[in-house]
């Protein structure tokens, strides 16, 4: 039953056309969009929907309704996460309330837990986003797709038949369960597939792979796709050695959706979703735009989701911009949360991922590692390792010093496990002293932040 994945293509598009959810109008807009990026169509369509969304906002909202007569999208302030909830009513809009709304939460990992509400064209908006980057990525409506998830619901349901979908628990990656994992893969006798998990699961089967000299060339996949954390270099290299495909990474978030992805044709630079949101790069210290090249916060209006409009939301997440020769802007790198930067001794700014290049060379040796920054020159490294020593700590903390500072201090702390934050996410670098001392203070003016 199903076997064709163009009798399920069918099925899920005569589902869309019967519950008259329109994911395909949808898809069409976003396929234009994305495809001509500088095309005046592209241009004219995106700005009607800014326009629409700002209008609908001081409307219907009694928190935007004082910038009712804004000429910009400028004269609306960046407000983050703590705005939302302390003011969670005034950001809903009144025609929608007692309409079928979705509910959407993230798992705190900035500290901040959060939810809000979604209508039903923003989440059928979300879904042609998805089947979008999906497309770019190998991957058709009926090809397998299995699913690496923190808790998931196994229950067999004709939804996920239809989609050709398998969950994959990853709560517990013991050597057992990766080993029945990628046997079960490998047999799978669907010609189109792909995986589509968490970095860190993918980091754990890695680990597998290494200390079993695993081969896995009996493993054929249209491509790999990671979510809900940092794709490094170095992960990335892995995987597509291992399993001879290209390995992407999917930037989005449970309160948005899918904000930029790494595609086929940009396997390396992450293309924006423009079509579904208005993207801000704006500086650390100010609501000014970047230059590309430069980092800044990520900073969306979400051009779709009239439950509860989002303007000027800062994301709490860091990127570099780089213009393509098209014209267009995409992500050169997605960095991760501000609050995870991290600082030298001497207080300038220092990418997260300055740590992952230097504890990269002991990987077969670590199981799992977190770099803290407690203080202005207190640095811990939190380790549990594969063995029971690691001869390694004089060469690492030299190596730390090398990029933090030689008056930097450095403790290494030896654990039996770095606990999972609920989503399945490990949080590898941590900010303690950004917490505690204001270091990133976004200028108030015309372009107020609120926090």
């Amino acid at each position: 039953m199903f076997k064709s994945f163009n009798i399920r293509k069918k099925i899920y598009y005569l589902s869309d056309t019967i519950k008259r959810k329109n994911v395909s109008n949808h898809l069409k807009e976003i396929n234009f969009i994305l495809n001509n990026p500088e095309s005046n169509k592209s241009k004219i369509i995106q700005k009607s929907n800014l326009n629409n969304i700002l209008n609908h906002a001081t409307n219907t909202t009694p928190f935007y309704k004082k910038f009712r007569n804004f000429d910009s999208i400028l004269d609306f302030p960046v407000i983050k996460k703590l705005v939302i909830q302390d003011n969670f009513n005034e950001f809903q809009s009144y025609p929608h309330k007692d309409k079928n709304n979705f509910k959407v939460s993230t798992s705190g990992s900035t500290g901040v837990p959060f939810f809000l509400f979604q209508d039903e064209v923003k989440r059928n908006r979300n879904k042609a986003d998805v089947l979008h980057f999906l497309k770019r990525s190998n991957y058709e409506v009926g090809h397998r797709l299995f699913y690496l998830g923190v808790r998931l619901n196994q229950k067999f349901s004709l939804k996920s038949l239809i989609q050709n979908v398998s969950l994959i628990d990853i709560s517990k990656l013991t050597d057992k369960a990766i080993e029945d994992f990628l046997e079960k893969v490998a047999k799978d006798k669907n010609s189109n597939k792909i995986l589509l998990g968490h970095v860190s699961a993918f980091e754990t089967i890695l680990k597998y792979l290494d200390r079993k000299n695993k081969d896995i060339t009996n493993i054929k996949l249209n491509s790999i796709i990671t979510n809900s954390e940092h794709l490094s270099v170095e992960t990335k290299t892995k995987l597509e050695n291992y399993f001879n495909t290209p390995a992407l990474s999917r930037y989005s978030s449970e309160e948005a959706g899918i904000i930029a992805h790494q595609t086929i044709d940009s396997p390396d630079t992450f293309v924006v979703n423009h079509a579904s949101y208005y993207i801000e790069v704006l500086n650390l210290n100010n609501n000014t735009p970047v230059k590309p090249g430069e980092i800044g916060r990520i900073v969306l209006t979400d051009l779709f989701n009239y439950a509860m409009p989002l303007i000027r939301y800062d994301t709490g997440d860091i990127a570099k911009t780089k213009v393509c020769d098209n014209g267009s802007i995409q992500f050169e790198s997605v960095e991760g949360r501000k609050m995870d930067l991290v600082y030298d001794t001497q207080g300038n700014v220092l990418s997260s991922y300055v740590f992952n290049k230097i504890i990269y060379k002991h990987y077969k040796k670590i199981k799992q590692y977190q770099f803290i920054q407690q203080d202005k020159k207190e640095y811990e490294i939190k380790l549990n390792l594969q063995e029971d020593k690691f001869p390694f700590e004089k060469e690492l903390i030299s190596e730390v010093k090398e990029d933090f500072g030689k008056d930097a201090n450095v403790n290494i702390t030896y654990v039996n496990e770095i606990p999972p934050l609920a989503s399945g996410k490990r949080r590898k670098v941590i900010n303690n002293y950004n917490k505690n001392n204001s270091l990133i203070n976004p200028a108030l003016s015309k372009h107020e932040s609120i926090t």
